[in-house]
């Protein structure tokens, strides 16, 4: 009977248009693994309040999986001109497409990114990222592995200075949590990252970068 494998992830798990899904990380890891059925929740733009809220069995409990693969945290950590939800942002959304374009054309001219309009805090991210582990724990997962949050590309940190930072202090956080928990699993691949590992974007990995994520995972199961 074959094992269940469930990858939880955002976008950098995913296709784009210059990106086909043979060459992303999940479809070569459950492409090789022929004895694991590989359940895959992707989702653009997803943090880590997501997997706790809401229907949160959807992200673990109905897969009852032997193994997760966790990637999250570019989303939750990245600094932002407006924060997400607030009422400014909300303003701007309802304003007419004409209005809006030219208020974003404006607000990216005249502000920079703050850590201060992230979407979430550092302590939260500690606060979902262990209550998730601890739902794993709870319904027998073997392995939990840990994806820390990839160095960013060139392209990139012009955009948002403060984002290296940030990743480094997010990823301080699963390094705590791997040493307290002993089925979890550090996944250290893309602290180290260059641009190589990502398309244009600086952010969103190339296929060198997802073979060489596939190829740090898959020595886990050979």
């Amino acid at each position: 009977m074959k094992k269940n494998l469930l990858i939880v992830g955002d976008s950098l798990g995913l296709p784009r248009d210059n990106l086909p899904y043979s060459y992303t990380w999940t479809y070569l890891l459950s492409d090789y693994l022929q004895n694991f059925h590989t359940v895959l929740k992707l989702q653009r733009a997803l943090n880590s309040d997501t997997i706790n809220s809401g229907v949160k069995e959807d992200w673990l409990e109905f897969y009852k999986p032997d193994d997760v693969i966790l990637q999250v945290g570019i989303v939750d950590c990245s600094p932002r001109f407006l924060k997400n939800g607030g009422l400014l942002m909300k303003l701007v959304n309802s304003s007419p497409f004409f209005l809006k374009n030219f208020i974003w054309k404006l607000i990216k001219k005249y502000k920079t990114r703050s850590v201060v309009n992230v979407d979430v805090t550092i302590d939260r991210f500690e606060s979902n990222i262990e209550k998730y582990i601890n739902r794993c724990i709870s319904i027998g997962v073997s392995r939990i592995f840990l994806i820390k949050i990839a160095k960013s590309g060139s392209a990139m940190v012009k955009k948002s200075p403060e984002i290296l930072s940030q990743i480094n202090f997010y990823n301080q956080i699963f390094d705590k949590l791997a040493g307290k928990y002993q089925n979890c699993i550090l996944i250290n691949e893309l602290t180290n990252a260059n641009d190589d590992y990502f398309i244009e974007d600086g952010y969103h990995l190339s296929e060198f970068g997802n073979y060489n994520l596939f190829e740090a995972i898959k020595k886990y199961y050979k």
